[in-house]
């Protein structure tokens, strides 16, 4: 069982901006909104970017190195989406920039795998979010890499899982530090310390 969290934290306002992001890119992603729909997440990235980047700051400052470094990473990825889509609709530059965007996504993927054995050991549903979003990233990255939409397909399906994670843990983060106990749980730690 994790312990309840007592003190307060950042952490969730940063994940509720991903979960709007995510939610208008999932649509894309599994084919059942045209690309054109990807307009909203100018304005959501740079937003939750902004607010991503305060949460992590937050959590850097409460010494929280673990959830303040990869929200920051997460600001970073968003405003890069954001700008990107912004310079697409803009008619700036290159409109197909999969080649690079699936570096992108093989970095961030790479970096999310290694850290990946830290939520692990917070509790069952902060590690299958990290679990989740390792294969979106190695999904995406190879499916731009490899111009293959049905790996980008795949990740938008698997992405589904993630949100609901993250919604769990957002309300979990929130419910069990104002009630200073376990209401809502994270589940059995993956990996025991």
């Amino acid at each position: 069982m994790s312990e309840p969290q007592t003190a307060a934290t950042a952490n969730p306002a940063g994940l509720i901006v991903m979960v709007f992001y995510l939610c208008a890119l999932i649509p894309v992603l599994i084919g059942i909104a045209p690309a054109s729909a990807l307009i909203i997440l100018v304005p959501l990235g740079l937003v939750g970017s902004i607010v991503q980047f305060i949460a992590g700051a937050i959590e850097l400052k409460r010494g929280d190195v673990v959830n303040g470094n990869i929200t920051l990473a997460f600001s970073a990825f968003m405003f890069y989406g954001a700008v990107s889509f912004m310079f697409k609709f803009l008619n700036i530059g290159p409109q197909d920039t999969s080649s690079v965007d699936g570096w992108v996504f093989l970095s961030m993927g790479v970096i999310m795998i290694f850290l990946t054995g830290l939520p692990l050991r917070a509790g069952f549903v902060p590690g299958l979010f990290f679990i989740i979003t390792d294969i979106f990233f190695v999904l995406m990255a190879f499916g731009n890499l490899l111009g293959m939409p049905v790996l980008n397909q795949a990740a938008g399906t698997i992405e589904i899982v993630a949100v609901i994670a993250l919604i769990w843990i957002i309300v979990g983060t929130i419910q069990n530090t104002a009630y200073g106990k376990d209401v809502v749980p994270m589940g059995p730690p993956w990996i025991k310390s």
